[in-house]
Parts: C-alpha cells; sequence; structure tokens
C-alpha cells in the first residue's frame, strides 16, 4: 500500500514469497528504452555514491495497457547513478540481490526515465507481485 499522505502510516505488502513484480502499464512515447523501476533502500559495499536501492529495466507495451513481469533476479542494488544501468547483476553475484529484508518491506518504490535521450509519457495502471508462494495469486498486489 503507498499513496496514503505524507504523515499517516505506510508500508509495503510482504513479497518476499514472490517471484516478482507485475507492471501494468502502457508507454505513450512510442518506445523510449530507459524505463527502469526500483525499491528499497540497500546500498553494496563499492556502489556508486547516489545509487541506493534495487533496481531493473522497465519495457512496457506501447499504446495499450499490457503486463510486464519483472522477476527480482533482474534487479541489483549496483547500478550507475548517472544512468541507471547496472554496473553488476544478480546474476553475476548473489550479493546484489533484493534482500529478504527489503522484501518483507521496500519502503520506497520509484519508476525512472533515465541515461536515454527521448519523449517520455509512461502511464502506469497497477503494480502487483507475482508467483507468490502461499498466496492466491494476485494477493501480493501492493
Amino acid at each position: 500500500m503507498t499513496g496514503k499522505g505524507l504523515f499517516r502510516s505506510e508500508s509495503f505488502v510482504d513479497v518476499s514469497a514472490c517471484e516478482g513484480l507485475t507492471i501494468k502499464a502502457r508507454d505513450f512515447s512510442g518506445g523510449y528504452k530507459g524505463y527502469r523501476i526500483s525499491f528499497g533502500t540497500a546500498k553494496p559495499i563499492g556502489g556508486k555514491f547516489f545509487a541506493q536501492g534495487y533496481k531493473a529495466d522497465l519495457h512496457p507495451p506501447t499504446h495499450a495497457f499490457g503486463e510486464v513481469k519483472i522477476p527480482f533476479t533482474d534487479f541489483t542494488d549496483f547500478w550507475d547513478d548517472a544512468t541507471g544501468k547496472a554496473i553488476h547483476t544478480c546474476a553475476e553475484k548473489h550479493d546484489y540481490c533484493p534482500d529478504a529484508k527489503t522484501l518483507r518491506d521496500m519502503k520506497t518504490m520509484s519508476i525512472w526515465a533515465e541515461g536515454v535521450e527521448g519523449t517520455v509519457h509512461l502511464e502506469v495502471e497497477a503494480i502487483d507481485a507475482y508467483g507468490c508462494r502461499g498466496a492466491a495469486e494476485g494477493e501480493g498486489e501492493m
């Protein structure tokens, strides 16, 4: 749950038993290639100064709403703070993968348009978790 106001108690749904995120969105820019999604506040040893949280590329469909599934293994906390591009990936080293503490409470989530010149027009309808063990599909809704 998010967006309930600055002075209210807010929290994210625990997605530590889930495989990843589903973003229902559409891109009206005609195929902008610099969208990214991030969550959490993790910072790896040796990471860039302003880079904080886990980040992954987001490639929404153009013009019509559609779902994009991003496994948590596509996220990394070792990314370039100037471009948003991954420097080291979760696949390269497990230390850069989202940790259980962050997946239990993401604290923050952002969608970015960075590192690529172009027109930006993104509409997001929903962000959910998928592949959640022990829960009916859709119960990871944020």
